[in-house]
């Protein structure tokens, strides 16, 4: 069990707490839209802060132990700033999918998402900081994206299939979020 706020020691008490409060804090990003960022490391670090600022002291801290899931192991924790400046550097290069299509959207996205989560920067909250990343640069882009018309079931299967660098399912599930095609 992860170190808390509340110093809640039960798994099953903490995950339900941990719910229910960052869906709390989504809607607040969803709705007011209190992070504003360039879409670099320090942008990331702020949505995670602000997901997690009443549930984990490290909110907004990248992550100081190595980490798998399964038989994947992500990267390892002094490297990742590094890849992060690499990987926003990239995206920097892309002009933010600026002018694209909701499709050509979606596929740009899917690879970024995936490279973003195979970095794993934090303990904990990782899907949730990169999806509000994500929907926060589609916004950028005019695309509003909500996360909720697809299943969680089908896009992490598409996440953990773009680990092996095929990004398609992943793309369709971007694609089938996006309200305003």
């Amino acid at each position: 069990i992860l170190i808390n706020k509340d110093n809640i020691k039960d798994a099953k008490a903490l995950a339900d707490y941990e719910a229910d409060i960052t869906l709390i804090r989504q809607y607040e990003l969803e709705k007011e839209q209190p992070i504003r960022g360039r879409f670099g490391v320090a942008h990331i670090k702020k949505i995670h802060r602000y997901i997690f600022q009443d549930i984990y002291p490290f909110a907004g801290k990248f992550r100081t132990e190595s980490i798998k899931k399964g038989s994947t192991e992500f990267c390892k924790s002094q490297f990742i700033q590094e890849n992060l400046e690499v990987i926003f550097g990239q995206l920097k290069r892309d002009r933010l999918f600026k002018g694209l299509t909701a499709d050509e959207f979606s596929q740009k996205a899917a690879y970024y998402l995936s490279e973003i989560n195979m970095i794993h920067p934090f303990r904990e909250g990782n899907g949730r900081t990169i999806r509000e990343f994500i929907r926060q640069l589609a916004l950028e882009c005019g695309h509003i994206i909500n996360w909720s018309l697809i299943g969680k079931e089908t896009l992490l299967e598409a996440t953990i299939i773009s680990v092996d660098k095929k990004y398609g399912p992943l793309a369709k599930c971007i694609y089938q979020s996006i309200e305003n095609k």
